[in-house]
């Protein structure tokens, strides 16, 4: 019980020690933290197989104790308890189990708690009294250690920082939000038909022109000059010119049934608005060599 009393205090020390000890970083302090909480789980662990062995060493020597007026048999538990002999000149054997113990009157001569008459409480209920014993060591010791957490959880979050749960939750959707439109500005997936703006930069038209050869040189040919679809070369568009008509074709798709098929799945809004800007300032004006007659309305930009 002493060396547990030290062992307890020592700890009690070492919590404040490490969480002051963390440098003013978040992050320190809760590993600090969560080092002494594997650590108290650990003794805990060993508290309990502890107090298991001493329970079982307890148990054997109510079964096989046999004591006289000059023996003594003995078994210490977390609650210091021991059996001893009360001094029965007749000796005894072990109790059958219709009469077992109660209370701190026993038939046999056998006590099972040291200064039983000093622990025992002065009340009882239905026959039954209740004695005073101390509280196993681990169990006390969890409690100090986790009032000692608490009191530095509170003075840590709630009066020395101006930290909060809130604070915390908003932080880090900001920065969530952020990485979030940082994705989705490097693939274009904020780009939509209605702020869609014409590229004209050659690393944009580059790309656009290796998405056109892969997709589109199939049905418009590699000079735009149209095959299956309309000719990409001349003013003329069936579903409106200019880029913010021409990414819209793109991405949903012609007419019905027979126009060009939506290319929303397959292309991200950056790559379709470098294929439509492309589109328009490569093609426009130049003369294919077969180009095809002009389909749709002549286009005017406004």
């Amino acid at each position: 019980m002493t060396n547990n009393k030290v062992f307890f205090s020592l700890l009690s020390f070492l919590v404040p020690a490490l969480a002051f000890g963390a440098d003013g970083t978040s992050s320190t302090f809760l590993y600090a933290l969560t080092a002494i909480g594997f650590v108290t789980i650990l003794f805990g662990v060993y508290a309990l197989i502890r107090s298991g062995a001493a329970l079982k060493q307890l148990n054997e020597a109510v079964s096989h104790a046999t004591p006289t007026r000059s023996s003594t048999t003995s078994a210490s538990t977390g609650n210091d308890a021991v059996l001893r002999s009360t001094g029965n000149s007749e000796g005894f054997s072990s109790p059958s189990p219709d009469e077992g113990f109660s209370g701190s009157d026993f038939s046999k001569g056998l006590d099972v708690f040291d200064d039983e008459k000093d622990l025992l409480l002065d009340h009882e209920y239905d026959g039954i009294q209740e004695l005073n014993n101390k509280l196993p060591p681990w169990w006390v010791g969890l409690f100090w250690i986790t009032s000692i957490f608490g009191v530095i959880y509170f003075a840590y979050y709630h009066v020395l920082t101006d930290w909060s749960s809130d604070k915390q939750y908003q932080e880090e959707m900001a920065l969530g939000q952020a990485e979030v439109d940082a994705y989705v500005k490097a693939h274009g997936g904020s780009i939509t038909e209605n702020n869609v703006e014409l590229l004209k930069d050659d690393a944009s038209l580059a790309a656009g022109k290796a998405t056109f050869e892969t997709k589109c040189v199939a049905c418009h040919l590699a000079d735009g000059g149209g095959l299956v679809g309309p000719n990409l070369t001349d003013e003329y568009w069936i579903h409106g010119g200019g880029i913010k008509n021409v990414f819209n074709v793109v991405k949903n798709g012609g007419r019905p049934g027979k126009g060009m098929v939506a290319w929303k799945t397959e292309l991200s809004g950056k790559e379709m608005q470098q294929v439509a800007s492309y589109v328009l300032v490569k093609f426009q004006g130049t003369t294919p060599a077969n180009p095809k007659d002009s389909e749709g309305e002549l286009y005017k930009p406004e």
